[in-house]
């Protein structure tokens, strides 16, 4: 386990809503090899957490957007002869694979209602433990059905959210390596800076400085102050920063 832990705070809603999506679809992908059923049920909430984010009303015209503005960014780099040709085209690709129609609205939840499984186990989530044995019995025979059917069902149901996992995916990783880490000090735990254009904040820091980052700011402006775990007073900080 590295000893170094990278901490990501979004400064726009937008990023914000992106981080929650790769976040939700890191933990639907920990389920796949799940065999036990009473391990297996928090995946369904996570499901539908995901398909509720991935239908908010703005999320395709951003991405759309956001896709478009790489891509034209990315093109004006052809010409500059430190790129690296071959990755730089195969990043152009992968942006222009994506085909999302504007015109057509997300409707992830609405195919969770179309399915009896899913709806029922919806309509059953609030129930404490999302449910008995009583209240969904078609989960309580899908646990039962071989493993290779669970999978099969569980590759259906994220087949209409991967294009925009996929493209949140990328777009994320643009932009985290859109700018490299700087060292910075943060004079007794307290560091503020001005930024202009900045999305998401990177912090690398040591787990062996025995504490951790909490930052407050909005697009122009940000303050990063560091907690100690041990509640000790804390003094200089040394830790990487990057302003993507």
């Amino acid at each position: 386990m590295s000893d170094t832990i990278v901490y990501e705070h979004p400064l726009t809603e937008k990023v914000r809503c992106y981080l929650r999506i790769e976040h939700l679809s890191d933990q639907i992908s920990a389920y796949q090899d799940v065999e036990d059923a009473q391990l297996f049920k928090p995946f369904f909430n996570v499901l539908f957490s995901l398909a509720e984010q991935i239908d908010r009303g703005e999320l395709k015209k951003e991405l759309i957007r956001d896709l478009d503005a790489h891509k034209i960014a990315l093109k004006r780099l052809r010409n500059d002869d430190n790129i690296d040709k071959d990755k730089l085209e195969n990043l152009i690709e992968k942006i222009e694979q994506f085909n999302f129609s504007q015109s057509v609205p997300n409707q992830a939840q609405m195919l969770i209602q179309q399915d009896p499984l899913l709806n029922q186990i919806k309509n059953k989530s609030s129930l404490p433990g999302g449910g008995c044995q009583f209240d969904t019995p078609m989960l309580h025979y899908w646990f039962h059905l071989p493993q290779s059917q669970k999978i099969n069902a569980f590759k259906r149901w994220l087949e209409p959210l991967q294009p925009t996992i996929d493209a949140i995916r990328l777009l994320l990783q643009l932009t985290r390596e859109s700018k490299s880490y700087t060292a910075e000090i943060a004079s007794d735990g307290f560091y503020q800076s001005n930024c202009e254009k900045t999305q998401l904040i990177r912090i690398k820091l040591s787990v062996q400085q025995g504490c951790y980052p909490s930052v407050s700011g909005y697009r122009s402006r940000y303050s990063i102050r560091f907690i100690a775990w041990n509640e000790q007073p804390l003094h200089d900080i040394k830790f990487e920063l990057a302003c993507c």
